[in-house]
C-alpha cells in the first residue's frame, strides 16, 4: 500500500509558476549533475584500473627482452619500432589527465577528448606495432589488450553521457526559452501599450472631426455661406453671359473668316501687301476678334475691294456683305462683350472680397485631421499584424519550453505568464 502511494506521488501533476522557473531549473540540475556523477564514479575507476593496467603493460613492452631465435635485423626493427609504440602509448598516457570537474559538459568533453587521443595513439603506433608484436608477441597482445578494455570503458562512459544528453540539452533549451518567452512577454505589453495609444489618438482625432463637420455644417448654415453661394450662382450667371457676348461677337467675324486667313498667307507670301496696322488688326480679328477695333471693318472693305486682291468675284462680293453686317453689328455686340466682362470681374472681385477665411480654415483642418487619421490607422494595422506574430511566436515558444520541461520531468506543468 505504501508504496502504491509513493508511486501515485511521484507521477501525479505538479504546476510550477514560470517566475518559480529558475529555482526549479537550478534543482533539476544538480539532481541530474549529481545522477550523471553517480553513474560515472563506478566508470572512472574502471577507468584508473585500466590507466594502470595500460602503463604496467607498456612498462613491460618497453623492459622485454628478446626471446628466442630472430634474425638480427628483425629484432633491431622490432626494438626500434617499439620505442615508438611505447612512447606514443605514453603520450596518450599524458594526455589522459586528471578530470577537475564532473558536471555534464566537462565530462562530455573529458570522453571525446580521451576517445581522440586513444584513436591518435592507435593511428601512430599501428605500423609500428606490426613489426614489434613479431619479436615481443606476449607483451604486444598485453599493450593492445590494455587499450582495449581501456576502449571499452571509455564506451561505457559515453552511454552513460548519452543517457543523460537528452535532459543536458532540455536544461539549456528551458534556459533559452524562458529567456525567449519573457523577451516575447515584454515585447507584446509593449506593443499593447502603443496599440492602445494609438486608439486614443485615432478616438479623438475622430472626435475632432465630428466637432470640424460640425462647424463646418453650422457654417453653411449662416448667412456669410448664403452669401457665399449666392455670389457663386450670380458669377456663373456673369460667366455665361460673356461666354454668349463672346460667341456673338465671334459670330460676325466667322463667316469670312476663312477669306481673312487666305489674305494673311497671300501678304506672307508676298502676293499681297497689307497696311502693317491693318495686318495688326487681321492677326487680332483671327485670333481674339473681342479686342478688335471698330475702324478695322471699313480698312478690310477696302481690301475686298481692291482688285489687286487674288479671291473670286464671287467670294469678294459675299465677303464684302458679310465685312458691311459686322459693321452695322460690330459695336454694339462688342459692347454687350465689354458690359459683359465688366460685370464678371466685378462679381469676381465681390466674391474675392467676401469672409470664405473661416471656410477655408475648416476644410483644411477637416483634410489634414483625416490625413493624420489615416495614418495612424495604417500604424495600428501595422501594429495588430506585429502583436499577432508575437502571439504566434509566444504561443510556440510556451510550447517548446513545456516539451523540454517534460523532457526533464514529465509531472511537471508550467503555470505560463498571463
Amino acid at each position: 500500500m505504501g508504496k502504491q502511494e509513493s508511486f501515485s506521488e511521484k507521477t501525479a501533476t505538479s504546476e510550477v509558476g514560470f517566475e518559480e522557473l529558475p529555482a526549479w531549473l537550478e534543482k533539476s540540475s544538480q539532481k541530474i549533475s549529481s545522477d550523471i556523477e553517480k553513474d560515472a564514479s563506478g566508470l572512472f575507476k574502471e577507468l584508473e584500473a585500466a590507466i594502470s593496467e595500460l602503463k604496467e603493460s607498456n612498462t613491460r613492452l618497453q623492459e622485454a627482452k628478446v626471446e628466442g631465435n630472430f634474425d638480427i635485423r628483425a629484432v633491431k626493427r622490432a626494438k626500434s619500432n617499439r620505442e615508438n609504440v611505447t612512447k606514443q602509448v605514453g603520450v596518450f598516457i599524458d594526455k589522459f589527465g586528471v578530470l577537475e570537474s564532473r558536471d555534464f559538459r566537462a565530462l562530455k568533453e573529458y570522453q571525446e577528448t580521451a576517445v581522440q587521443n586513444l584513436d591518435t595513439c592507435l593511428e601512430h603506433m599501428s605500423q609500428s606495432f606490426r613489426y614489434t608484436k613479431a619479436v615481443f608477441p606476449q607483451e604486444s597482445k598485453d599493450v593492445t589488450e590494455s587499450l582495449g578494455r581501456l576502449g571499452q570503458v571509455l564506451n561505457k562512459l559515453k552511454g552513460t553521457i548519452q543517457g543523460h544528453k537528452k535532459e543536458m540539452e532540455a536544461l539549456e533549451a528551458v534556459s533559452t526559452e524562458m529567456k525567449e518567452i519573457k523577451r516575447l512577454s515584454a515585447s507584446i505589453k509593449a506593443e499593447n501599450l502603443e496599440f492602445e495609444a494609438k486608439n486614443r489618438k485615432i478616438q479623438a482625432l475622430r472626435n475632432e472631426i465630428a466637432e470640424t463637420d460640425q462647424a463646418l455644417e453650422g457654417f453653411k448654415k449662416g448667412e456669410a455661406w448664403q452669401k457665399l453661394q449666392s455670389l457663386q450662382e450670380e458669377l456663373d450667371i456673369a460667366r455665361d453671359r460673356l461666354k454668349k457676348a463672346e460667341t456673338g461677337l465671334n459670330s460676325l467675324i466667322l463667316p469670312f473668316s476663312g477669306n481673312l486667313s487666305k489674305i494673311k498667307k497671300l501678304h506672307e507670301s508676298g502676293r499681297y501687301t497689307l497696311k502693317p496696322d491693318v495686318k495688326q488688326q487681321l492677326d487680332i480679328c483671327l485670333e481674339t476678334p473681342a479686342n478688335l477695333a471698330p475702324s478695322f471693318f471699313p480698312e478690310l472693305q477696302k481690301v475686298f475691294e481692291d482688285p489687286a486682291l487674288d479671291i473670286q468675284t464671287q467670294k469678294k462680293e459675299k465677303a464684302l456683305s458679310q465685312v458691311k453686317a459686322a459693321i452695322s453689328g460690330f459695336e454694339e455686340k462688342k459692347k454687350e462683350y465689354i458690359e459683359a466682362q465688366k460685370a464678371l470681374e466685378a462679381k469676381k472681385a465681390e466674391l474675392a472680397g467676401s469672409d470664405t477665411g473661416k471656410l477655408a480654415e475648416l476644410e483644411h483642418k477637416e483634410t489634414e485631421l483625416l490625413a493624420r487619421t489615416r495614418l495612424l490607422e495604417e500604424e495600428l494595422e501595422s501594429s495588430e499584424k506585429k502583436l499577432t506574430v508575437f502571439k504566434e511566436e509566444l504561443k510556440n515558444k510556451e510550447a517548446e519550453l513545456q516539451a523540454s520541461v517534460a523532457v526533464i520531468d514529465s509531472s511537471v506543468k508550467i503555470q505560463l505568464l498571463p
